[in-house]
């Protein structure tokens, strides 16, 4: 089940701006009572992910890096690569370790792989993305950026070295049981609340957008060609449609998707 944090945040990501009373309003006789929305709400504004202004909560922009990394990655599937490398490098002093192993791990989120030590890259131009991490860390004195070619030193022989494509592939698998288990619980159902339906498909997001933080999407060259990742988005999609369906006569619903 899909974290009640991260639902949140999804809504919040539809919703620019919500009061306490609106979100137990729309968790109403759900599996989630008043006090753990608000210890919820806590959480999230604890991490830095979400703010609180007279009464009404809406998303930083660390909360908001949290999902446009997976819905930029769902774009670049569908793009055709140039051949052009977008490459981090950094170079950040001991006393900032902690702002160093976070640059890492948000550099990986959005499908960078480890070249070299502090030396990161990725075939999709991020450089928005990343400029504004380093920003809101005080770290651009210590970060280069750099785009182009390689003239030696090809990555084709290295792919498995700099992603961990078998664990991704590993996650794709698990992915298409749930999948398939989930169409089979749902096919029995003669209809789907639409509340439910809304529910579903924030879990099958979640689902989906677990591995994205984690797939590079790599271009096809350097993919083996049973790669599971157009699969799964396939069915994905399959079962996103059918779940909408149950949700188009709540309009206050689709605001939120």
């Amino acid at each position: 089940m899909i974290s009640l944090e991260r639902q949140i945040l999804y809504i919040l990501m539809r919703k620019p701006e919500i009061e306490v009373s609106e979100l137990i309003d729309i968790y109403n006789g759900r599996r989630y009572s008043s006090q753990s929305i608000r210890n919820a709400l806590s959480r999230l504004k604890r991490l830095g992910y979400i703010r609180h202004h007279q009464r009404r909560y809406s998303l930083t922009p660390a909360g908001t890096n949290v999902l446009t990394a997976i819905q930029f990655k769902l774009a670049q599937k569908i793009r055709t690569w140039n051949g052009t490398w977008h490459l981090v490098m950094y170079q950040i002093p001991e006393s900032h370790r902690s702002f160093r192993n976070t640059l890492r791990q948000d550099l990986i989120h959005l499908g960078y792989g480890q070249l070299y030590h502090s030396v990161f890259l990725s075939p999709h131009n991020q450089t928005p993305s990343v400029k504004q991490i380093i920003e809101e860390q005080g770290l651009s004195e210590f970060v280069s950026m750099f785009t182009g070619h390689f003239t030696s030193g090809e990555i084709d022989s290295r792919v498995n070295e700099i992603w961990d494509l078998k664990h991704i592939r590993g996650l794709y698998g698990e992915f298409l049981a749930w999948v398939s288990e989930k169409r089979k619980q749902l096919s029995r159902l003669p209809s789907i609340p639409p509340w439910d339906a809304f529910f579903e498909i924030l879990e099958l997001v979640e689902h989906l957008g677990n591995i994205l933080l984690q797939d590079p999407i790599l271009p096809n060259k350097f993919l083996p060609k049973d790669w599971p990742g157009p699969e799964a988005w396939r069915l994905y999609r399959e079962l996103y449609d059918h779940l909408i369906q149950y949700v188009k006569s709540e309009k206050g619903i689709l605001q939120l998707l």
